[in-house]
Parts: structure tokens; C-alpha cells; sequence
């Protein structure tokens, strides 16, 4: 491993706990989030709970860069697919780890669909990305989603453990640095998942939740199964109170806080 790429992990991962805390805020171009159409003071509020990173795209990265600068990480999104298209698993690679080094990013992240129809492209141009990657000492953070069956909505779902497992594995197998998947549900089911990957996973968000409780439950049992941390975007910014929202769900991650526990702070410094 580089020295640069050491550098940019240990921004990436709480050097005690050796967790991470991400809050994806690429979202815009799959559609309309009122949230997120002016995101500079959201960032800023964020940004003073100290989460470890944010994922952006390059022109929420360039805009808000004065409220998150010396805060915290950027991860760059570097792919893309509008939500005015119907196969959104089909995505354009749509920026390179010399821009991620221009902008001080500290990972790229794709997304890559496994088992869809462009697979085998989608393969090579993720090996292309890692080769760039290593010559950059870059991080590589893949999020690992498989197609799914019939009924599977491109980042929601439903997979099972196993298309989860082999795509997290995959991923692993062609270099990523950390993997971002979906949680399965229970973490007997996850230990499945992150037992059988070479790299630390992490979970993705997925929709907003309509209650706060289920996304505490999850990201706890998330950890209990082996996650090295979260990358939630919507149920975060997304939520009623967005900074106290993720200051629990970091003490959950990094303090192992119980989700009930987390409850009774959110409710507490509500009132």
C-alpha cells in the first residue's frame, strides 16, 4: 500500500474504532429532493458533526466545498445514470481518479450492478478504474449491488444473501479498498455477507424510512453483523432532524450505543 493510500483510509476510517460514517449526498440527478437543491448549509451542518465523509458528485463537491473543507473527507461518485432513464443499473463512468486527486478526494466510488446485462463491461471498466486507482494510490469504495430478480428495483431491491454475498466478494476479488452493499435484514444474514469478503463492508441507506426506529435497529444490527460502518444519504439528510439523526447513528457505530439507547437520546434532545 502507498503512503498516499494509507493517508487517504486512515481519513476514511476512525482511527480507535476503525469504523467509518458516510453520508452520500449524490442523489440530484436521479431525481427531484427539495433537501438537496440548495445542499451548501446541510453540508455545513453535517459537516460539524464530523462524519468521516461525505459522497458527492463533482459539482456538489466544487459548490459546497467551503462547508465541509477541513471538516471532514470527500469520496467522489464517478459514475452516473439520470433518473430519466429506465435501466438505471446501466451506468456512464463520468469521472476520472485524476479529477478525484484535483478536487482532494479522498476515495472514488462507482456503482456497479452485477449480473446485469452489461456486466461484462461494466467489469472492465472497473478494472480499468482500479488500475488508475493503484497508480494514484486513490482508495477504491465500490458499491456492490446485484441485479437481483425480477422484482429488484435498481438500489432498493429485494436480494438475497446470497447475490448479495457473490457481489461483495467480487467486488473484493477485483481490488476494491471497501464495499458498500445493502443490509439483508438480519445480521446472522450479514455475517454471510462481510465474513466472506476480503475488504471491510459497510451498508447503503436505501429509501427514506418513515420511522427513525428502524433505521437505528438496522444500522445496530448492521454492526452486530460485521459492518465496518454506514453509508446512509436519505435516511440522514432525509430525516426530521437530519445533525442529530447522524450524531446517534455515529455513536451507535463507532460507541457500539444500542438502537434503543439511541432512541431515547434522539428523544431527549428533541424535547
Amino acid at each position: 500500500m502507498t503512503i498516499g493510500k494509507a493517508l487517504r483510509l486512515s481519513r476514511i476510517f476512525d482511527p480507535t474504532s476503525k469504523t467509518t460514517v458516510i453520508v452520500p449526498m449524490d442523489h440530484p440527478v436521479e431525481g427531484y429532493f427539495p433537501e438537496l437543491s440548495a445542499p451548501r448549509t446541510l453540508i455545513g451542518t453535517l459537516a460539524d458533526e464530523e462524519p468521516n465523509a461525505f459522497l458527492l458528485r463533482r459539482g456538489t463537491a466544487v459548490d459546497a466545498l467551503t462547508a465541509y473543507a477541513g471538516k471532514t473527507s470527500l469520496i467522489l461518485r464517478v459514475t452516473n445514470a439520470t433518473g430519466l432513464r429506465n435501466k438505471m443499473a446501466e451506468q456512464a463512468y463520468t469521472a476520472s481518479v485524476e479529477e478525484a486527486i484535483r478536487l482532494g478526494a479522498d476515495a472514488v466510488a462507482p456503482n456497479v450492478f452485477f449480473g446485469s446485462e452489461r456486466e461484462i463491461e461494466d467489469l472492465h471498466l472497473l478494472g480499468i478504474l482500479k488500475d488508475s486507482c493503484d497508480e494514484w494510490g486513490m482508495p477504491l469504495l465500490v458499491e456492490a449491488m446485484p441485479i437481483g430478480g425480477k422484482d429488484a428495483v435498481p438500489f432498493e431491491g429485494p436480494y438475497s444473501v446470497e447475490d448479495i454475498r457473490l457481489a461483495v466478494r467480487t467486488a473484493a476479488e477485483e481490488g476494491a479498498d471497501i464495499v458498500k452493499t445493502f443490509y439483508p435484514g438480519n445480521p446472522d444474514d450479514f455475517k454471510k455477507v462481510t465474513n466472506n469478503s476480503l475488504v471491510p463492508v459497510i451498508i447503503a441507506g436505501g429509501p427514506k424510512s418513515s420511522r427513525i426506529q428502524d433505521t437505528l435497529r438496522m444500522v445496530s444490527d448492521a454492526m452486530k453483523g460485521g459492518a465496518r460502518g454506514i453509508a446512509l444519504g436519505r435516511k440522514v439528510w432525509g430525516s426530521e432532524n437530519p445533525r442529530l439523526t447522524l450524531r446517534v447513528l455515529k455513536k451507535i457505530v463507532r460507541n457500539q450505543l444500542s438502537a434503543e439507547a439511541a432512541f431515547s437520546e434522539l428523544q431527549s434532545n428533541e424535547q
